[in-house]
């Protein structure tokens, strides 16, 4: 499957660099799915929202790239493979029973570092979805008790570039640069 994908970057007035050059690695510390390319699934508002939350609120403007993403490259897609949900639930008991890990180290990235380490990482890109608190919920009864959500946020993290990420890589936000 192949995507469209976002990814919000602060804007340092070089257009022409960004589009040669991009997308560009996550190295930081906190990056929530290890090191790696972050996109936003195929929804160019959730772009915009990251970037007004990371730098417009600390006085940075920011632009948005987009190219593709084929995701039938090696993608572990813990949004839309139970088989996948399953074999990352099934490494996170086999972590807590070995006491590899406890209760309280039980993350996402935590888990993926383990798996990495433990050479059961074979994946070139990581998708899932997070659960913020504006999510709408679409209830299947009047009593409310089961749900769906619509429109998950969905993040991307290539890990391995190569034949995943397509090229080009454009800017396609703000317009000024387009």
């Amino acid at each position: 499957m192949i995507v469209e994908a976002y990814q919000t970057l602060e804007d340092r007035d070089d257009v022409y660099k960004v589009e040669n050059e991009g997308p560009f690695k996550c190295m930081s510390t906190n990056a929530w799915l290890g090191h790696g390319y972050y996109f936003w699934d195929s929804n160019i508002e959730w772009a915009k929202e990251w970037g007004k939350n990371s730098y417009i609120n600390i006085g940075k403007d920011f632009i948005i790239g987009r190219c593709k993403i084929d995701l039938s490259k090696k993608c572990f897609d813990l949004f839309g493979s139970v088989e996948k949900q399953l074999e990352f639930q099934e490494f996170v008991v086999a972590l807590i029973e070995s006491k590899l890990v406890s209760e309280d180290q039980i993350t996402v990235p935590n888990i993926i570092h383990y798996m990495k380490i433990k050479d059961v990482f074979p994946y070139a890109s990581i998708r899932t979805a997070d659960n913020p608190p504006s999510q709408k919920r679409f209830y299947y009864t009047s009593a409310k008790k089961e749900y769906s959500i619509m429109n998950q946020r969905v993040q991307i993290c290539v890990i391995n570039k190569t034949n995943v990420i397509l090229q080009p890589f454009e800017v396609v936000y703000p317009l000024k640069y387009v």
